[in-house]
């Protein structure tokens, strides 16, 4: 039977009122708001690049340096003075005569914290210049007697040495900040391993040999350190930090900006005859999507001599999609039933979309005893502990609510909104997972055929949010250490 006029007339209404939201029962209604309008888009909050350093091993080769204080022409392995007698200043006549070893870098420093011998030590610091820097210390063996007119003194006989010492220097190694090595006579000791016991009026005669054994060898080594002064780690430097200035690439579209800035230095450490210097590039790492981005980083900078930290930071936004973001909260919400009184209602699909201004927005679907859809507004907020991101502030846009007052208005004063806002968490650990394989792939890494990476990364953390309209960024920054392996030009 066709329908009649009347039918149709009652079937039209029926859709006019479906399509305008209004009530078509005592109980429910159908909801149905226009998407809440796109808001003024704001920037993304600049990136709080932390202050992070970069380590530059430098290898220094003192092996000239060594060949030039064993070398008898400048130091003289045999300080002989027994032919004839020496007086000091009092009249007191004396004789000496020692044989030294060969210099070798001193890897204990004990001469530096040196006990009182019984009797009178032979020892007489002699500080020079102090430079900003290290402190590398050179020790050779010795064996001595001295002897007094008129009498001598059990200091060894002629024919064998049981009289030991020690010879020890401190040279003071810096760079300048062109990148020159500077170094300097710090101090120069004479240390008795068996003290002469010699008489009271002759006292003064253990000092007088100790000045001119110390002057001799302060002399040698002030002739020494010109090897040291003759050298610049310049270029060394200068390829590393040109290779740090460009962006490095992590993979398609991602790279890692270092944005490096200062030249720092540490401090040296030995191994053997080659001194290992650690420089400090300071930079302020980010990591960015996109086209490859331009240098930014200037040409090499003075070195400054003011020491950092060996932290190393890297800030990064994690980008997720509103479609990724849709899924997780569909699959939590799909299904759920949500009661008031005797209305209730079964959600059918949620998505999440950005309307701008740091704003997203929730969709619900549903239907029951109310029928339709409604849309959610908040703002992103990242919770630091859980690392989980919720819509905080959460609210019925305008125009669900003027619909929701007049066509479900038991939902309206329902907590629907608070079930919601229960549910609207977003969890961003695998983002920040992404990002710290990143890290650790890209920080451990060839730069070039000369120079390489190797990076740890020790924690992952979120730290802010933000979110337009194509999409939730997830501001990450990591904690590690990064240092640089040079190729070995020595």
């Amino acid at each position: 039977m066709l329908p009649t006029s009347a039918h149709k007339s009652l079937i039209a209404w029926s859709l006019l009122l479906s399509l305008t939201g209004c009530s078509v029962s005592g109980g429910g209604g159908v909801v149905r708001p226009p998407a809440p309008e796109q808001l003024s888009a704001l920037p993304h909050p600049i990136d709080p690049a932390r202050n992070s350093i970069i380590s530059i091993p430098v290898h220094i080769d003192l092996s000239t340096f060594l060949d030039a204080v064993k070398d008898e022409n400048l130091i003289p392995k045999k300080f002989d003075h027994w032919g004839s007698y020496i007086k000091t200043s009092k009249g007191a006549a004396y004789k000496y005569y020692a044989e030294r070893d060969d210099f070798a870098i001193d890897r204990s420093g004990a001469h530096q914290s040196m006990s009182t011998d019984q009797g009178t030590p032979l020892r007489n610091w002699w500080k020079d210049i102090d430079l900003p820097g290290s402190s590398l210390s050179i020790s050779a063996a010795l064996r001595y007697k001295i002897g007094t007119d008129p009498h001598m003194v059990p200091c060894g006989d002629g024919n064998e040495w049981p009289r030991r010492a020690t010879l020890n220097g401190s040279i003071a190694i810096g760079i300048t900040p062109n990148y020159g090595l500077s170094a300097s006579v710090n101090n120069v000791t004479v240390n008795t391993l068996d003290a002469c016991k010699l008489h009271i009026a002759d006292s003064d005669i253990s000092q007088e040999v100790t000045n001119r054994l110390t002057d001799v060898v302060r002399g040698g080594l002030n002739n020494a350190v010109a090897r040291i002064n003759a050298t610049t780690v310049k270029s060394h430097v200068e390829e590393a930090w040109n290779a740090l200035r460009n962006p490095i690439q992590l993979e398609s579209n991602t790279w890692l900006l270092l944005n490096i800035d200062k030249m720092k230095r540490s401090g040296f450490s030995e191994d053997g005859t080659v001194v290992d210097d650690t420089l400090q590039i300071t930079a302020n790492p980010v990591i960015v999507f996109g086209a490859e981005p331009p240098a930014t980083s200037p040409a090499l900078p003075q070195l400054d001599s003011q020491p950092a930290s060996n932290e190393f930071h890297v800030v990064a936004d994690a980008r997720i999609e509103h479609d990724t973001l849709s899924k997780t909260l569909a699959n939590r919400l799909k299904g759920e039933r949500f009661n008031h009184g005797g209305d209730n209602i079964r959600i059918t699909n949620a998505t999440v979309s950005g309307i701008g201004g740091n704003q997203l927005v929730i969709r619900i679907d549903f239907t029951g005893d109310a029928l339709g859809h409604v849309y959610f507004v908040g703002k992103p907020e990242i919770n630091a502990l859980t690392q989980t991101v919720h819509i905080s502030g959460i609210r019925y846009d305008s125009a669900t609510e003027n619909l929701l007052r007049k066509n479900a208005n038991w939902l309206y004063r329902s907590e629907f909104r608070e079930f919601i806002a229960s549910k609207a968490f977003l969890a961003v650990t695998p983002a920040i997972d992404r990002l710290r394989n990143l890290l650790m792939t890209g920080l451990n890494r060839p730069v070039n055929p000369a120079i390489s990476m190797h990076g740890t990364v020790a924690s992952v953390q979120g730290i802010g949010v933000f979110a337009d309209v194509n999409a939730l960024y997830i501001r990450a920054m990591s904690d590690g250490t990064l240092s640089l392996k040079l190729a070995d030009k020595r």
